[in-house]
């Protein structure tokens, strides 16, 4: 029997972010229907509310839940389990293309995302988008793990491969930041350098693990903070920078205050992209060719279900305080004023929804 259940919803691009009740259709059978329980609110969805798409959009890509039925072919979950939601599939999407995630609106219409949705009080979602939880882990910061936690931390693992040792820096101290910031302190990093434009979010990323603290509101931020680290490590440079911003003066900055490589001896640092960049970006190709630097990018940290598993054994023994992370707490009536907050960088640390 199909259920009726309360979701966020957006008609139009720009338009406004509708609460109402919507009609889900039985599991197909890779599809699970869940009982959304906390959820987190994202930059990158801030982002699509003002892009144009063919059908009304559902938004919302990590949170907690419960599960509430099962299609007929599902392995990975059972009815009464304790999952988290993420946009990142499972290694079975090599070879089953999972299934989006659809309401019907009180029109008939059909609003959709093409994996999933969690700003919503049930919904039917892909069983690869699903990861089981242990026991131990309840608290409903852990929605973050879903998205902002492997993009910011994935980079520095796996875009950057940061080792112990290592001088690395982060700009832009959101929930994706402060991540990364807790990653590379928990690799071993020597220094860790956050970069911000508020004093309240410089002071708050010292709690997640970084040793030092630049302004970003000079127009020379990322080279402040190089002359910095030299003149208080002798490091020639940074070995990773993790840009959250990713606009045209952060990645250049970013690839500047990496150090120089030298051919057939070493190669260079790496700048990861992480920021949704939001026009075009020339950059300094040649740099990057006789200095043997590289700039990656990454979407979701390139974060696998195991290391997913791995972020939550982070948040139980203390290398990631999700719970500090989530500074500013609304109910699901209030959801649109999180997404305001967020948008309007009110937030200090990530929005946490609880239902």
């Amino acid at each position: 029997m199909p259920t009726t259940t309360r979701a966020y919803y957006q008609r139009e691009q720009d338009g406004p972010l509708e609460l109402g009740t919507v009609t889900l259709t039985d599991p197909k059978p890779h599809s699970v229907r869940v009982r959304i329980t906390a959820t987190g609110v994202c930059q990158s969805q801030i982002y699509y509310l003002g892009q144009p798409r063919p059908e009304p959009l559902l938004f919302g890509h990590e949170g907690l839940a419960v599960v509430e039925e099962v299609g007929s072919a599902v392995t990975r979950v059972a009815v009464g389990d304790a999952v988290m939601v993420t946009w990142l599939p499972s290694p079975e999407s090599e070879g089953r293309t999972p299934d989006r995630t659809e309401a019907i609106l009180d029109d008939g219409t059909v609003a959709a995302w093409r994996n999933v949705t969690t700003w919503a009080e049930q919904a039917v979602l892909d069983e690869q988008f699903l990861l089981p939880l242990s026991d131990e882990l309840t608290d409903p910061a852990a929605s973050f793990i879903g998205c902002a936690v492997p993009t910011g931390a994935g980079a520095v693992m796996n875009a950057a491969d940061v080792q112990a040792g290592d001088a690395v820096a982060v700009i832009g101290l959101g929930g994706v930041g402060l991540s990364a910031v807790a990653a590379a302190a928990a690799r071993g990093a020597s220094v860790v350098y956050a970069l911000d434009i508020t004093d309240e979010k410089l002071a708050f990323a010292k709690h997640f693990g970084a040793t030092h603290t630049i302004d970003a509101r000079s127009g020379t931020f990322v080279s402040t903070a190089l002359e910095d680290v030299v003149s208080r490590t002798g490091v020639p440079g940074f070995d990773a920078v993790i840009d959250c911003v990713g606009s045209a003066t952060t990645i250049n900055e970013s690839i500047a205050a990496v150090h120089a490589g030298r051919v057939s001896l070493h190669r260079g640092g790496t700048v990861v992209v992480v920021g949704v960049p939001k026009g075009d970006v020339p950059i300094d190709a040649i740099q990057l060719l006789t200095q043997e630097k590289s700039l990656v990018g990454t979407l979701g940290g390139s974060c696998t279900h195991e290391q997913l598993d791995e972020l939550c054994a982070w948040s139980l023994d203390g290398r990631i305080d999700l719970d500090r992370m989530a500074t500013d707490r609304y109910s699901f009536e209030d959801l649109p004023h999180a997404v305001e907050a967020l948008r309007t960088g009110a937030i200090l640390g990530r929005p946490l929804v609880t239902l």
